[in-house]
């Protein structure tokens, strides 16, 4: 089933119309989605600590993340948002009204701090309607600036967790080029 899924959605991403693409001007004022992976109890500590950075910089930020459940218990608000498997058929397509949803506002700035190649977050990065796109290179093509990141060994002792990409450095890499990079636009 996995197969298919993964099939239907390289269908549907050949099937997107091109996209005019325009690097942010991060001195202006922008219009900015953040994607990520939600933790099962939705308490999301680094994506909150991410927000209020974001806040600080005075950007206007809508947050959506995932999480790999049908109840979901945060309450869904104007610029935050956790969805779940209920949000999507049982082709793992993503339902029309979340869809619908999500293209409803343009944004200047894409940011996906995915850190594994989860479907129902490829859906989100694919149908977010955003003139620039940036997330760590997962080999997927859905970005228009990829970065690369090490994965981080487990503390020793901690044999329950699996090496991962750390979420807050991805968030101060992908800042960092962002800042600096002058657009020509």
């Amino acid at each position: 089933m996995q197969k298919l899924r993964q099939y239907i959605f390289d269908y549907l991403r050949c099937k997107e119309p091109e996209r005019l693409v325009r690097f942010p001007h991060m001195d202006k004022p922008i219009k900015l989605m953040v994607i990520y992976e939600s933790d099962l109890l939705e308490r999301n500590d680094e994506i909150k600590a991410i927000r209020q950075d974001l806040l600080k910089r005075q950007i206007d930020v809508t947050m959506w993340g995932y999480a790999p459940k049908k109840e979901i218990s945060s309450p869904i608000l104007l610029q935050s948002r956790v969805i779940g498997l209920t949000d999507f058929n049982w082709l793992g397509k993503l339902k029309s009204e979340v869809k619908d949803e999500l293209r409803a506002v343009h944004y200047d700035l894409l940011i996906d701090l995915t850190t594994n190649p989860v479907l129902p977050l490829r859906y989100l990065a694919l149908y977010t309607d955003a003139d620039f796109k940036v997330g760590l290179n997962l080999g997927e093509g859905l970005h228009d600036m990829l970065i690369s990141m090490p994965v981080v060994a487990p503390a020793e002792g901690e044999t329950d967790e699996e090496p991962h990409v750390d979420v807050t450095r991805l968030y101060h890499e992908i800042m960092k080029y962002l800042t600096t990079i002058k657009s020509n636009d």
